[in-house]
């Protein structure tokens, strides 16, 4: 018993640093290093201050990351082939990779479908709490993005932008989390291990790369720990589940241009409570309507989330897995988790 124990948690270790050192740390430093030349190429092209730079810059580092993923991929798989005396035959990681992107005719109406889910059921209801929650953060909110799109007056162009930069964002954002992160490291270890260390990886970024976690009020950074602990993981089941990344990035993309939106027409001596009750409440409405016509579809899939979050923190028995063999495969997550965070500080700066 003794052994196996041993054996099982060496194992644990050993697959998650494989993972994080072989794939995801050579992908973030490639990442850095272009993104630092982009850093100081541009701004001799365009103004820094403009709408422009922040849309280009978006554009560049969303296709950097993209391309990135797949080349340390493909580097990565043709080292272990060439390496390895048994090739099995399965597709590439790659190619794999790139399958998360595919929408065809028979499942692009699906692909919409859970788009309008995540965004009516998840995002714009969080977004609703932690607004109507905290009110105070919005001028700090609203400090913060009064740069490059903000400054535009023309809503029209103003839109046009923040639809070109929050997708771009969004693109990155799921692209790393969840293609990378969820698909890819399911790959070298059991599927809801993945789901929880990449939901704790985003939960790190956004709530301790948010600049008022400390200042706004004590509440702020555990109602924005407890919001990003919720999308990342309701995202991450549903990149297992599904393997579709579109949906995840419309849906993010929507709700980031509402937010938008609704900070510059604040800017401009809007009422914010006004604000949030003329756009909210209607979608709040489309909401209901959407639980309602869809229950059936919610409910299996609460079923089925629920059923892979309760399978995490049961022992293992094909593993032999002991209740210390588990305790020990949860606190490794989480310590990833923190790892991932410390090295994805290279490309979110």
């Amino acid at each position: 018993m003794g052994r196996i124990t041993s054996y099982n948690r060496r194992n644990t270790a050993s697959k998650r640093f494989k993972f994080l050192f072989y794939e995801v740390v050579p992908i973030f430093i490639l990442i850095f290093v272009v993104l630092t030349l982009e850093w100081i190429v541009l701004p001799l092209i365009v103004n820094q201050t403009s709408a422009l730079f922040a849309m280009l810059f978006y554009l560049i580092r969303t296709l950097v990351i993209f391309l990135a993923i797949i080349l340390v991929l493909f580097i990565s798989n043709r080292i272990k082939t060439k390496n390895s005396q048994h090739v099995e035959k399965e597709l590439a990681p790659h190619l794999g990779f790139l399958k998360l992107y595919k929408m065809t005719k028979k499942n692009y109406m699906y692909q919409l479908l859970y788009s309008f889910l995540l965004l009516f059921l998840i995002l714009i209801p969080l977004e609703f709490l932690i607004s109507i929650a905290l009110p105070d953060s919005i001028p700090y909110v609203a400090v913060s993005l009064e740069t490059g799109i903000m400054l535009i007056d023309n809503i029209t162009l103003f839109f046009l932008f923040s639809v070109v930069i929050q997708f771009s964002i969004s693109f990155s954002e799921e692209t790393v989390f969840r293609g990378l992160i969820v698909k890819r490291g399911s790959e070298y270890f059991n599927k809801i291990s993945a789901v929880m260390i990449s939901t704790f990886f985003f939960t790190f970024i956004e709530v301790f790369f948010n600049p008022f976690i400390f200042i706004v009020s004590s509440y702020f950074g555990v109602l924005l720990f407890i919001k990003s602990f919720i999308v990342g993981l309701v995202f991450s089941l549903t990149i297992i589940r599904r393997k579709w990344l579109f949906p995840l990035i419309i849906a993010k993309t929507v709700d980031s241009i509402i937010s938008s939106v609704i900070i510059w027409d604040y800017l401009r001596g809007g009422n914010f409570n006004q604000l949030l009750s003329f756009i909210y409440i209607p979608l709040l409405i489309i909401s209901l309507i959407l639980l309602i016509l869809q229950r059936s579809r919610v409910k299996e899939s609460l079923k089925l989330g629920k059923k892979m979050i309760l399978s995490y923190y049961r022992n293992d028995i094909k593993l032999e897995e002991s209740s210390g063999d588990k305790l020990f495969r949860i606190l490794f997550d989480i310590f990833l988790a923190l790892l991932l965070f410390l090295f994805g500080i290279l490309i979110s700066v």
